[in-house]
């Protein structure tokens, strides 16, 4: 999986440049995500602009470093087209995640 990581004050930025994140990559997400948070990362966002599809395996890649950082840290999402907002929306995880349009918009918050 081809990740890239910026930062911008306290938060690393971590942009997902796949078009797809399924059950042939999320594991690679999972590990990398729990070895950021690991090194002492607290406020992560994840752009996930670049991803036309994900399934609940991407999901799954995802939902690990929320439980790392419950009451710790942040992880924001942004960027998420229709389609990936859809399976956010309907499985009720919009109200674990904290999803903006943008990065800049998640940097207000």
């Amino acid at each position: 999986m081809n990740l890239s990581h910026e930062r911008a004050g306290s938060y690393l930025i971590i942009a997902v440049n796949e078009p797809r994140v399924d059950s042939s990559n999320f594991t690679h997400l999972k590990s990398s995500l729990g070895d950021i948070i690991a090194q002492g990362e607290r406020n992560l966002i994840i752009n996930l602009s670049q991803v036309r599809f994900m399934d609940s395996s991407g999901i799954a890649g995802l939902l690990p470093s929320v439980h790392s950082l419950a009451g710790n840290g942040n992880i924001f999402l942004v960027g998420l087209t229709a389609k990936v907002l859809q399976l956010f929306n309907l499985s009720k995880l919009d109200s674990i995640f904290d999803i903006y349009p943008s990065v800049e918009e998640a940097l207000k918050n």
